[in-house]
C-alpha cells in the first residue's frame, strides 16, 4: 500500500450507487472505501441518478482542475454521467452476455478507460469494437473480515436438521433458480436428510411470490425447500453462508458473482458452471457444472439486431450429480470449501481490487 499522504496523487472522483444491497451497491462502496486507503478519494453518491453532482463537479473543478480522476462505476449506458470533466475519466462496469446493449457504446466511448472486473470480461469489450489499449481488468473482492469460517452461523439456520445447500440471489432465468431447485428435487430421495434454502426475490417482477413459482415446479419433495427472506446486512448474510453446509449456483451468466465468492471465503465448497464472470475465481477446489453455450433466449437488453449474445446452459442432470458428489462425501467437500476459502481471502478482496486500481491511476496520470 502506498502513503496515502503522497502529494503528487490525483484525486478520485468516484461516482455510483453507494446505498443498498445489489452487486452495484457492495461493489461501489467497498471499492472507493478501499481505493481511499491509498489516494485522496471523494465520492458523489447517486440515488437512481439523482445526486449532488452538479455541485461537486464545480467544487472539483475550481479546486482540483485537471488534477483529478473521475471513476462513474455504473451501468455502461450511464458512465458519462459527469459530462466532459477536466482530467482522465473512467467508466467502471459489469456485465453478463457476450453482447453490449445498444445504449451503452456512446457513454463508454466517451472515456478514457473502461475497467471491467474480469478477464472474461475484457474479452466481452473487445469482441463489441472496443480497443484492447483502453479496456482494463480491476477485480471485485470480498471483505475478509466479515466473510471468514469462523463467523457465528445464524440459529434459524443452524437449528434446521439435515446437510443444507443454500443459493442466494435474484429468482431470474439468467440466475438459473429454477433449474437449481429442479436438480436438487431429483438428486435426492426421500432416505437423504437434506435442505435447500434459497434466500431470494425478484425486485423487478412486482407479481413474483415465492410460493406460487415452487408451486409451479410441481417438486417431488416440496417440503425440503426453506425460503429465507433476502437478507440486508453483510454480517447476517456471513452467517447464514457458515450455517449451510454448501453453496449451489446455475448462472447462465454473471459479471462477477458476488454470493459464490462470499460463499468461498466463508468456507463452502462450492457448485457453479465455468463460465463469465466466475471463471475470474472458481478454481480446483469447486464443482463445476457441465453446460453449453446458447443464444439468450430471455433478451433483458435492447438490441436494434436482435443479437444477444450467448450465454451458458447448465445441465440440470449434471448439476443434481454434483450436488450428490457434494453430499455422498461431506469430508472432502469441507476440505475443498476450506481450500477455497484461503484462495478467496488471500487473493480476492476489495484490498486487492484497490491496489490494482491504484496502479492503473498513477499510470494513467503518468500518461497525460
Amino acid at each position: 500500500m502506498r502513503d496515502r499522504q503522497d502529494i503528487s496523487a490525483p484525486l478520485v472522483h468516484g461516482i455510483g450507487w453507494f446505498e443498498g444491497r445489489f452487486g452495484y451497491n457492495i461493489h461501489t462502496r467497498n471499492f472507493f472505501g478501499a481505493l481511499s486507503q491509498r489516494l485522496p478519494v471523494t465520492v458523489s453518491p447517486l440515488v437512481v441518478f439523482e445526486g449532488p453532482l452538479e455541485p461537486d463537479l464545480e467544487i472539483l473543478s475550481r479546486v482540483w482542475g485537471d488534477r483529478r480522476v473521475t471513476v462513474t462505476l455504473l451501468y455502461g449506458s450511464h458512465v458519462d454521467i459527469a459530462g466532459a470533466v477536466e482530467g482522465s475519466r473512467i467508466g467502471y462496469t459489469v456485465w453478463e452476455t457476450t453482447r453490449l446493449p445498444d445504449d451503452w457504446f456512446g457513454p463508454l466511448s466517451a472515456m478514457d478507460r473502461i475497467w471491467v472486473p474480469t478477464e472474461w470480461g475484457r474479452r466481452v469489450m473487445l469482441e463489441n469494437g472496443f480497443a484492447a489499449d483502453r479496456v482494463d481488468v480491476v477485480p471485485e473482492g470480498i471483505d475478509p473480515s466479515i466473510f471468514r469460517t469462523d463467523a457465528a452461523p445464524a440459529p434459524y439456520v443452524a437449528d434446521l436438521s439435515g446437510f443444507k445447500f443454500l443459493s442466494v440471489g435474484r429468482w431470474e432465468r439468467r440466475k438459473g433458480t429454477e433449474e437449481i431447485i429442479r436438480a436438487f428435487d431429483i438428486a435426492f430421495g426421500p432416505e437423504h436428510d437434506v435442505r435447500l434454502l434459497l434466500s431470494c426475490d425478484n425486485h423487478h417482477d412486482p407479481d413474483f411470490e415465492i410460493g406460487s413459482a415452487l408451486r409451479a415446479l410441481e417438486l417431488r419433495y416440496p417440503h425440503r425447500i426453506v425460503y429465507i427472506p433476502p437478507v440486508r446486512s453483510h454480517d447476517t448474510l456471513a452467517r447464514l453462508y457458515t450455517g449451510c453446509d454448501a453453496y449451489v449456483g446455475a448462472a447462465r451468466a454473471e459479471g462477477w458473482g458476488l454470493p459464490l465468492l462470499e460463499a468461498m471465503a466463508s468456507g463452502l465448497p462450492v457448485i457453479a458452471p465455468f463460465y463469465s464472470g466466475p471463471t475470474a475465481f472458481l478454481g480446483p477446489e469447486a464443482y463445476v457444472v457441465a453446460h453449453r453455450e446458447v443464444p439468450v433466449d430471455v433478451p433483458y437488453f435492447d438490441r436494434e439486431d436482435a443479437d444477444y449474445g450467448v450465454w451458458a446452459e447448465p445441465d440440470v442432470e449434471d448439476l443434481a450429480r454434483q450436488m450428490r458428489a457434494v453430499y455422498a462425501d461431506q469430508s472432502a467437500a469441507r476440505a475443498r470449501g476450506s481450500a477455497g476459502a484461503t484462495r478467496a481471502r488471500e487473493q480476492f478482496t476489495w484490498a486487492n481490487a484497490a491496489d490494482v486500481a491504484d496502479g492503473l491511476i498513477r499510470a494513467l496520470q503518468e500518461d497525460r
